[in-house]
């Protein structure tokens, strides 16, 4: 059973890998960020999805953390200049990015994350769908492995458990989780934006359906 879950783990991979249609998706912005491409100039908001070739300009004090589909590249910029999307990295004239690396399944999952102001709910992703009854605890293990591996105000482990749990329809323990992250942006203002983008999701996906 272990040997076919890994198996249809590296086929959803590959499936949707294929699939993406942005490189890379912003998880924290703070302070002034604009992104310029194909649509025009607007505002850097957290989940906002980016494609290559689209530009990153920071203010004085700004920081952005993003996240790359291709290779699991993790990216923090920090500080005034101009950032461009490549397809696995970003590059700057004047800004040096911190790096770290995520694992596959993370990136898998994150990508099927809605963007900002993407209508809808998340696809299917954990393997509970290809009928594996462990898929939450397969996903709780990924999360506490993630977040023993990053720093405490790196929202990635809990923006990759909302996920996950909305592809299970876990809404009632997607709302606990919510409830907890309330509490904590009090004293880590980086999770507001993981709560007011997730707690939408979760809202709209456990709303019974229109008739």
């Amino acid at each position: 059973m272990l040997m076919k879950t890994r198996i249809l783990l590296l086929i959803a991979l590959s499936v949707t890998g294929a699939a993406w249609a942005d490189v890379a998706m912003l998880t924290q912005v703070a302070g002034e960020v604009a992104v310029s491409g194909k649509v025009g100039t607007r505002a850097a908001v957290p989940f906002l999805k980016v494609d290559g070739g689209d530009k990153l300009t920071l203010g004085k004090n700004a920081r952005v953390q993003m996240v790359y589909f291709g290779n699991g590249r993790q990216e923090v910029w920090k500080g005034e200049g101009e950032i461009e999307i490549g397809s696995l990295d970003g590059r700057s004239p004047s800004l040096k990015a911190e790096t770290s690396q995520l694992p596959p399944l993370v990136i898998n999952q994150l990508a099927k994350t809605p963007a900002a102001g993407q209508q809808g709910r998340t696809g299917m992703v954990m393997v509970r769908s290809l009928g594996d009854p462990d898929a939450e605890e397969h996903l709780d293990k990924q999360y506490a492995d993630l977040r023993a591996s990053v720093a405490a105000d790196d929202t990635t482990p809990e923006v990759f458990l909302l996920s996950g749990l909305l592809d299970l329809k876990e809404y009632e323990r997607a709302k606990k989780v919510l409830g907890e992250l309330k509490i904590k942006q009090l004293t880590q203002p980086a999770y507001e934006a993981v709560v007011d983008h997730f707690g939408q999701l979760v809202e709209r996906a456990a709303a019974p359906p229109k008739n």
